[in-house]
């Protein structure tokens, strides 16, 4: 009897390639067939005595994604013969294996059967044909589970031959990956991020089998047995909403207190059987309610379609349950429980696989960042589970991105005019970010904006515990000092509301701070008063107090101009005084004199 099964219309009831021979990435469940270019149908149905040599098979990307990361090697399973055609369709075609394939074949079905001690969905050797036939009468939409099993034996077994002339390791950056294979046939693919594949060429004209005519042969949509997430921060950049990476190339500066967007940009796994997130953050607090989860660049919301567990909306459940029937190879757990991490978050998205699979999906969160400095970032970290099934066990695959959140500090430091060496205490400021009066959070470091300047917070040069004086409780080291901490990106404006003892009241200067999400150029300005500030370094800004209207440098002739005025014009006004008596002094003494009275 000849090596080869037959596949077709014919009475031998072993039509069942036809499932197997539509082109469909069978490992990975049901794709989604792309529509064949049309090709030129032979002008009568014919039989073809062998397959033709060359033949190509066209991997894509599902959804139009690229398939950079996927690394593809191919192997031939068996040659197609006695193709027979009906206009553009195949009615019945032959699979035959070669010695080196056959014994593949035959290796990969003993593992395959033993991954399951139920024998009732064994492989069967079917009779009198090879092995390469045997793999090709496995039905697809029936048998789903010895379809698995297969693949991943087919990759498990040591007798796996040599990959296709020109088959090693293709790459590509394109959505598409076009393979050029020796002959027409089936053939196995291994994917480095995704399942492995079973697909038949198309041959000569006839581009899908006829018993499944919306399927192309040759063509498969590539689903990733991989999970990757992409983490930004959503913020406020001179008015405009900005996504930032939150890294050294892309850093972000906020301020403590602040109140943080976050966004998560996945593809769900549409071959997993799990699919699970959890965020961990570290000086962050997730805002509970927050979360939300949509279909990208759409309003459709599918946050329905997930359960959040953040230690309080699971009914106070601390951890997402997992599923300890499944084992990876090695028999540990694949799928266990999964803590929520302290004030932030885990999220079951299985759900999604069903009614979402292959979709990019944005997560959407606030958080409140409780603590952070330009050497220690808030840092907020999301990691991604997906878990696959391979034959009798599971593959757990997971992927993490991370954003830091900078702050940055700046220190006033207080002197006087006439020695800038003399560190002044008692001197109060107030800071503004735009228009909005800040206050500060003594035990938590946290900054909020005040109702208004009255109930802004007040700093005192040298009050470095921050009760509201100066007094053998500080800090002597601080001495005339203010240092202001967590401070993110914006334009900060510094008011001195009061003067120290002993020293001028009409020459209270005032200064902006400008910080940049880098941390690298923190810019000093003098505001009121210009000349008495000055930027000593990127973090020090010097601002001093004078005692007399000789100390202020030149840029103070417009406040020196107006004291001045304001103090000669009584002057003035005496002067007027007397020399209008004098005048009329001399006039009555002239009209006395007239008069003899004199």
């Amino acid at each position: 009897m000849r090596n080869i099964i037959r596949i077709g219309a014919g009475t031998d009831g072993r039509n069942r390639f036809v499932a197997i021979a539509l082109g469909v990435a069978l490992a990975v469940g049901p794709a989604a067939m792309l529509p064949a270019a049309a090709l030129a149908a032979p002008a009568t149905d014919a039989a073809a005595a062998s397959t033709t040599a060359g033949a190509t098979i066209t991997l894509q990307g599902a959804d139009g994604a690229s398939l950079a990361g996927h690394t593809f090697n191919v192997y031939q399973i068996g040659t197609y013969t006695g193709v027979v055609l009906k206009g553009n369709q195949i009615s019945s075609l032959g699979i035959q294996g070669t010695t080196e394939s056959n014994a593949w074949a035959d290796d990969a079905i003993t593992i395959a059967n033993g991954y399951d001690k139920d024998t009732s969905d064994d492989i069967t050797k079917v009779g009198g044909y090879d092995a390469a036939g045997s793999i090709a009468a496995i039905d697809m939409a029936k048998q789903a589970k010895q379809l698995s099993n297969i693949q991943a034996a087919l990759n498990a077994s040591s007798r796996k031959p040599a990959t296709v002339a020109g088959g090693a390791d293709l790459t590509t950056q394109d959505a598409t990956l076009n393979i050029t294979v020796p002959e027409e046939g089936l053939y196995y693919i291994t994917d480095s991020a995704g399942s492995p594949i079973i697909i038949g060429t198309k041959s000569g004209a006839g581009t899908a089998m006829s018993g499944a005519p919306g399927r192309t042969l040759g063509v498969a949509v590539i689903k990733s047995k991989s999970v990757t997430t992409d983490k930004k921060v959503v913020v406020d950049r001179d008015g405009r909403q900005v996504s930032k990476q939150g890294d050294a190339a892309d850093p972000v500066a906020v301020t403590v207190g602040d109140t943080v967007t976050h966004t998560i940009d996945v593809t769900v796994p549409n071959t997993a059987v799990k699919f699970k997130l959890a965020d961990a953050p570290a000086g962050q607090e997730y805002v509970k309610g927050s979360l939300k989860v949509a279909l990208s660049g759409t309003a459709t919301d599918v946050t329905a379609d997930t359960v959040i567990y953040d230690g309080e909306t699971q009914h106070g459940a601390k951890a997402l349950p997992g599923d300890a029937t499944l084992k990876k190879e090695d028999r540990t757990p694949a799928d266990p429980d999964i803590t929520v991490p302290a004030g932030g978050w885990a999220l079951n998205a299985t759900k999604l696989i069903t009614t979402q699979g292959g979709k990019k999906i944005t997560i959407t969160y606030q958080s409140v960042v409780t603590k952070a400095t330009a050497e220690k970032p808030s840092e907020n970290s999301v990691s991604g589970t997906a878990i696959f099934k391979d034959g009798a066990h599971y593959t757990v695959v997971t992927n993490g991105d991370k954003v830091d959140l900078k702050s940055y500090d700046f220190t006033l430091k207080k002197v006087s005019a006439a020695d800038v060496n003399t560190l002044v205490d008692g001197a109060e400021f107030q800071i503004q970010r735009g228009d909005k009066y800040l206050k500060l959070d003594t035990t938590t470091g946290e900054w909020s904006e005040a109702a208004d300047q009255a109930s802004a917070t007040t700093f005192t040069t040298g009050d470095s515990n921050n009760d509201g004086k100066v007094d053998h409780k500080d800090n002597a080291a601080q001495k005339g000092l203010i240092a202001f901490k967590g401070l993110g990106y914006g334009t900060y404006t510094v008011t001195e509301t009061k003067e120290p003892a002993g020293y001028a009241s009409y020459a209270k200067p005032s200064f902006t701070v400008t910080i940049d999400d880098a941390g690298t150029a923190i810019r000093f300005a003098g505001k009121d008063q210009p000349g008495l500030t000055t930027g000593i370094d990127n973090n020090t800004v010097q601002v001093k107090n004078i005692t007399n209207l000789t100390q202020l440098p030149q840029t103070g002739g417009a406040l020196a101009f107006a004291f001045w005025l304001a103090v000669s014009c009584p002057l003035w006004g005496s002067g007027i005084v007397l020399a209008e008596r004098s005048l009329k002094n001399r006039r009555k003494a002239v009209n006395l004199a007239g008069n003899g009275l004199a």
